[in-house]
């Protein structure tokens, strides 16, 4: 063979093991998964899924393949569908595969991309439960990362969006990108060595859509003309998402000391003097980090806005839930004012065996128990009753409720005179519940207080216990 062939070769052999051991440090340094997981990898038969599937089988994982067939191309879609099974039956992988008619599913305001990307994993996601795969694997490359943080950084973005793709989701890891570290053409070569075939779609290669735009002539650009190399983007990138996981973590804290997430959230307006300054953590930190939706509603950045200048108290309603602005708090409900109510239904224990028993409480996560008794029985998040007699009943407080407050001395006392001399907030005292028996006697306040009739007595072998988060 000649010397330039022999060159050919030896370069072929050289991306082959330089992806190989690019896949393999890769998982291993953002701990992606390991060999006993079983894994589900979503293949297109495109170019980068169809090298990870030859990987994941090389390095000996346990993978099945997932396809979603759009129609949108007629018998080309149909040819993808059938190189992906055989890809599958010659890889030796449990083969999963979906037709779906993305016109007749499209919700209104949806493009096709939209609605391509939502019923995609919505189904993988299905598969996934049913299934019990440790995670969804998906080809996003290096190139893919690039790509997204131009396309951010063109239509205006944050921290968030100029670090590009994670290598794993944030919800249960369900989704991980094993092929981040690696450009498209590391995968290209690693293919052509393998002598691999793939299938190829037509519209990658028209510029109808933005990033098609960027990756046929911005990414060339930067790397032909300005020297951008693999090794500093893959660089850069790393240190672009060790600066959102600091970022994030400093929020985090910030958060747990301003606001309150309960079954809605409370902003403590007091920390923040400013109102554009409100309304930049408002946007750019609730926002951006996801916090839970069924706590904060959705809102644009125009009603942000309006509720950070706000200087009279007033309801503002998003696109989901309603905004409450006070002078010192601002209180967000995921759902809309005339749909509160549904927040409180009367969740009942009838019998000791549901013990133990998880039950949302109003606004706590709490774990009620019947167990003997323990020696201490002051310990934080924690109430000891007596033994009771069942059925018990959970319910929000009615007008005119007393009860006997442990330490009184048997005095009597409305729950309304308790939260306040508690000083339990307005808008929190509705979603507190009251543990009550058959006879709807006042038994505990969960998360505040036991009654004097209901207290532990030196005679009790066995407690309630309710516990709290």
């Amino acid at each position: 063979m000649g010397g330039v062939g022999r060159g050919i070769v030896d370069s072929f052999v050289e991306d082959m093991e330089t992806l190989n051991q690019s896949f393999r440090d890769f998982v291993e340094r953002e701990r992606l998964f390991t060999k006993t997981d079983k894994l589900l990898l979503a293949c297109s038969g495109g170019l980068d899924s169809t090298v990870l599937a030859h990987l994941l089988h090389e390095e000996g994982y346990n993978f099945s393949i997932a396809h979603m067939n759009f129609q949108l191309r007629g018998e080309a879609s149909a040819g993808d569908a059938a190189f992906a099974e055989e890809l599958a039956r010659t890889l030796g992988a449990t083969f999963y595969c979906k037709a779906v008619d993305v016109k007749a599913e499209a919700k209104p305001g949806e493009s096709t991309q939209m609605v391509a990307r939502r019923l995609r994993y919505e189904w993988f996601l299905e598969v996934f439960l049913q299934e019990e795969f440790a995670c969804l694997l998906t080809a996003h490359h290096l190139d893919d990362n690039f790509e997204t943080l131009l396309l951010n950084l063109i239509r205006g973005t944050g921290i968030k969006g100029i670090s590009g793709i994670a290598p794993k989701s944030t919800y249960k890891n369900f989704t991980v990108r094993p092929l981040l570290n690696s450009s498209r053409s590391t995968l290209h070569q690693y293919a052509l060595a393998k002598n691999l075939s793939w299938r190829e779609d037509t519209s990658n290669a028209t510029d109808d859509y933005l990033r098609n735009r960027i990756r046929h002539k911005l990414t060339p650009l930067f790397r032909e003309e300005f020297g951008l190399t693999d090794h500093s983007l893959a660089r850069t990138l790393a240190n672009l998402r060790h600066g959102e996981k600091m970022f994030d973590h400093g929020i985090q804290k910030f958060l747990h000391d301003s606001i309150t997430v309960t079954d809605v959230a409370v902003v403590d307006r007091t920390q923040w003097p400013h109102s554009e300054e409100l309304y930049h953590f408002m946007h750019d930190t609730i926002h951006s980090i996801h916090l839970p939706q069924y706590a904060f509603g959705k809102f644009t950045d125009e009603q942000f806005r309006q509720i950070a200048y706000s200087k009279t108290n007033r309801i503002i309603r998003g696109q989901t839930g309603h905004a409450k602005v006070q002078s010192d708090v601002i209180i967000f409900d995921g759902l809309f004012p005339e749909q509160a109510p549904l927040r409180f239904p009367e969740p009942i224990i009838d019998e000791p065996v549901d013990f133990p028993a998880f039950r949302v409480i109003g606004h706590l996560n709490a774990m009620i128990e019947l167990l003997p008794r323990p020696t201490n029985l002051s310990q934080p998040n924690t109430l000891y009753l007596a033994p009771p007699t069942f059925p018990l009943h959970l319910r929000p407080r009615k007008k005119g409720d007393r009860f006997q407050p442990l330490g009184l001395g048997g005095k009597t006392k409305k729950v309304k005179d308790y939260m306040i001399d508690q000083k339990i907030p307005v808008w929190l005292r509705d979603r507190i519940y009251l543990l009550v028996n058959e006879n709807d006697e006042i038994m505990a306040i969960p998360g505040y207080c036991v009654s004097e009739n209901f207290k532990v007595l030196p005679e009790h072998e066995e407690v309630l216990r309710i516990s709290w988060k």
